[in-house]
Order: structure tokens, then sequence, then C-alpha cells
């Protein structure tokens, strides 16, 4: 359990840290990236890329956890953890809220040409799909997060 706690905590520190390399290349490189009548920052592909990056991640890690999860709690007493949660089903609903999400968020997106600040246009609908889905995704996730943290913290569901 020692060794898991130390791979968690590393990786935990990588991330942390590529964050801030992220944040400081896109607030303190420079605005040199001149986009029609605007001038943006030069690292914005790169904070997007990231951010797209952290969101597979996270979804990855939801998914795994879930799966090896509801595996580990297969041969237990009715699905339920020495500390009395219901594994299974905490891991099931996980699951089909996040699949739920994605498909509503994809069904959301939309895929209309996109006219950028210098006059070219970006017709992509594939890609603009995904990134509206993503979008409206992250928006869903953090709601329900914040939702669950709150409902967990009043302590409704507290035997």
């Amino acid at each position: 359990m020692v060794k898991a706690h130390k791979i968690s905590f590393y990786v935990f520190l990588t991330l942390i840290i590529a964050t801030l390399v992220v944040f400081g290349l896109f607030f303190g490189v420079g605005y040199d990236n001149v986009e029609g009548k605007y001038v943006a920052p030069e690292h914005t592909e790169t904070l997007l890329l990231f951010m797209y990056f952290m969101t597979a991640v996270c979804i990855l890690v939801a998914v795994i956890g879930a799966i090896m999860n509801v595996v580990s709690s297969f041969g237990g007493p009715k699905g339920v953890s020495t500390t009395g949660v219901p594994d299974k089903a905490i891991s099931i609903v996980s699951v089909s809220i996040l699949v739920v999400t994605m498909i509503v968020s994809w069904a959301m997106a939309s895929d209309a040409v996109l006219t950028l600040p210098n006059g070219n246009e970006f017709a992509d609908a594939t890609l603009l799909k995904i990134t509206d889905m993503f979008i409206y995704a992250i928006y869903a996730l953090l709601a329900i997060a914040t939702v669950g943290l709150i409902v967990n913290l009043s302590g409704v569901f507290k035997k």
C-alpha cells in the first residue's frame, strides 16, 4: 500500500509541475501571436492541448478505477466493502454518469464552421464536435462533482 501511495504522490507532483509550467508559458512568454486584429498569447494552443490531455487522463483514470473497483468487489459480501460502502453500485453509477454526460455533450455539440479572427475558416466538423463535447463535458462533470461534494459535506446520506 505504501508503494501505491508513493507512486500516486509522484504522479500528482508531476502533474502539478506540468500544470505550473504550462500556465507559466501561457501567461509569461509573450503575446507575439497576431490573430487578425487581436494579439493572443503564444502558448494558447499549448494550454488547450494540455487541458484536453488532462481531461482525457481524468476520464481514463475514472473508467479504469471504476472497472478495477467492480472487478475487486466480486466475491465480497453482497458487493459491500469492509467500510459498508456499496462499491459496485457506486462504480456502475459513476461510469453511467460519465457515459451519459459524454453522449449528451456530443449530441449538444455544434459542427458549425468557425471563422477565426484572421478571416480563415475552420471547417473540420469532427474536431469542432469533439472540442464542444469536451467543453460541455467539463462543465457538466464539474457541476456534478460540486453538487456531490456539497451533498457529501452536508451529511444527508450519513448513517
